[in-house]
């Protein structure tokens, strides 16, 4: 059982608006106090237990997040016994479906979705709000907090945050490039045959983005919060497409059509040990141990205006369906899968970084190189 703390403001216009219904003459009434500002405001306690009866079901995304998923049904089941069953669905695709089966009674009670997918569920009112944001609010980043609040109200509970780095296979590279300069120097000498020293997918601004912003490009003004200012056709823009992406068109995979140039072809030239550099986040490192690429990560090089890129990063978090039967049992499973315990378990089993601020600093986590540069 968790304690929630809410605070209830006891105002004096709420005061006279009830002894106004109670029916009392002016004579009769109360005389009128002086409500101390300091004494406002009342904290209560109470408990949130699963409804009687209550059975749920989680969507997960697959493979090890799904293997994760199972565990976290089994281990709530034997806390609150309530039974949770768990069904794959993409926590890319997991917002849209909720769209056409929450309103049937078929979709999760509890969801997974990234940061960027769940905008529009939440703002057509198919999220309900997090149950313990004060709780969240001290206890997670506050770039998890962020990117999982809609309207200044948190709704997710924030379960991985991530970003990009620079892969590099160890077997044609002996240590990580510093600059980008020294990158293409490195991949221009391994560039030959069906062998490719550095490769990124032109069309895809999740990646290209943090070239561009390293100099001085931007999506949107006012530190993200203006649609209606586009930075990415200003001088930093131009700059980091003349310096990057046309040295890169020119000189490293020259008569290469940019739709060929997809995910999945990079991804599998380094798994067969094809491709010297790759741009990629912790989601890789799975494919990448099994295919038996023996690879190190390092932080993104400098850009040539001496400038680090500025990635993108994404949060992955869970979600509670505003038309579960049974929004205690939901939220509570949505707590459970996030505390502590559980988020450093997910890391063990997904590679997936805790948002937590309890598990930055974490052991397991720091002893791992590939973390650390994520």
């Amino acid at each position: 059982m968790f304690k929630k703390t809410k605070l209830i403001t006891l105002s004096l216009s709420l005061s006279l608006v009830l002894a106004a219904c109670g029916g009392a003459t002016e004579e009769e009434a109360a005389p009128e106090e002086t409500v101390d500002e300091g004494t406002s405001e009342e904290i209560v306690d109470f408990e949130i237990v699963p409804e009687e009866g209550a059975e749920l079901l989680l969507w997960s995304d697959g493979d090890q997040q799904l293997e994760w998923a199972q565990l976290m049904a089994e281990k709530f089941e034997a806390e609150y016994g309530v039974p949770v069953q768990v069904e794959e669905v993409n926590q890319e695709e997991a917002p849209e479906r909720l769209a056409t089966d929450g309103p049937q009674g078929l979709a999760g009670d509890v969801f997974a979705s990234t940061h960027d997918r769940i905008g529009r569920a939440i703002s057509a009112g198919l999220v309900l709000e997090n149950f313990f944001p004060e709780e969240y609010e001290a206890e997670f980043m506050d770039a998890a907090i962020t990117a999982t609040s809609f309207d200044g109200e948190l709704f997710g509970y924030p379960s991985g945050i991530e970003t990009y780095a620079l892969y590099y296979n160890a077997d044609l590279v002996e240590q990580a490039p510093e600059t980008m300069e020294e990158l293409f120097e490195v991949a221009n000498e391994l560039t030959e045959g069906n062998q490719y020293g550095f490769m990124m997918e032109p069309a895809n601004l999740y990646f290209i983005y943090g070239f561009l912003g390293g100099y001085g490009a931007y999506v949107f003004g006012d530190e993200g919060t203006n649609p209606t200012e586009i930075g990415l056709n200003n001088e930093g823009a131009v700059q980091g497409m003349e310096n990057v992406f046309n040295r890169l068109r020119d000189e490293i995979t020259p008569g290469m059509a940019a739709e060929d140039i997809t995910y999945d072809v990079r991804t599998a030239l380094f798994e067969e040990g094809n491709l010297a550099f790759d741009i990629n986040g912790p989601w890789a490192v799975r494919g990448y141990e099994d295919a038996g690429v023996n690879f190190e990560v390092a932080p993104l090089p400098l850009l040539g205006n001496g400038e680090n890129p500025t990635s993108f990063s994404g949060t992955r978090g869970f979600y509670v369906n505003a038309y579960t039967e049974y929004p205690d049992a939901a939220s509570l499973l949505a707590q459970f899968i996030t505390n502590e315990e559980n988020l450093l378990l997910s890391y063990e089993i997904t590679g997936a970084l805790p948002p937590r601020l309890a598990l930055v600093e974490h052991e397991d986590i720091q002893s791992n190189p590939i973390s650390v540069v994520s």
